[in-house]
């Protein structure tokens, strides 16, 4: 069953999303579990805004198995918010990284209807393959449905597992730029 989830859960957030990016394609195989808990952090201390983010979980034997961030992008951080933001990817990934990141976000689609963002998606290792990322993304069809946006954009590096996820659930990439030289693919699923 889905949850809300709120800021008291950041740690347990942390905890179970670090294993489950760990592997993804944004981190070169030898990054630090630390260096993926410090930008997973960053997500959700800079995009997990009342009002206008919404966190929610799953948890499967008691403890959280499944967790995502969605955002109304017409509220995105602005201004100094963004710049701590963008000064924060440098400090943990590097300027040039930094800078590669900077042209990936900011080369996202402009929509004229309103979609909910996926900012994160990830499922406790243990627990893939169960089912919990379909169920996230049922609840999240409805969610934005029933706050009345059209559906939900993310991007997914395409060579992610997620990717071929994505697809399978009836996304579409409307744009491809690339970070660190991976095909970033900016999708949308209509409801």
């Amino acid at each position: 069953m889905v949850e809300k989830l709120d800021r008291s859960h950041r740690d347990a957030i942390l905890a179970m999303l670090t294993p489950a990016f760990a592997a993804h394609p944004m981190f070169p195989p030898s990054t630090p579990h630390s260096t993926v808990a410090a930008m997973l952090g960053l997500f959700l201390d800079t995009f997990l805004v009342p009002g206008r983010s919404t966190l929610f979980g799953i948890r499967q034997d008691g403890r959280l198995a499944c967790v995502s961030l969605s955002l109304d992008p017409r509220h995105e951080p602005k201004g100094f918010a963004l710049a701590r933001f963008f000064f924060n990817v440098m400090r943990i990934l590097g300027l040039r990284d930094m800078i590669g990141f900077i042209r990936a976000f900011s080369s996202r689609p402009k929509y004229a209807a309103p979609y909910l963002e996926l900012f994160l998606l990830g499922t406790d290792p243990g627990f893939q393959k169960r089912g919990l990322g379909r169920e996230m993304l049922r609840h999240l069809y409805r969610f934005a449905a029933e706050q009345g946006f059209a559906g939900l954009i993310l991007g997914a590096a395409k060579a992610s597992a997620a990717y071929g996820f994505y697809v399978r659930e009836g996304f579409v990439t409307d744009s491809e730029t690339s970070f660190r030289g991976m095909a970033i693919c900016n999708m949308r699923r209509e409801n």
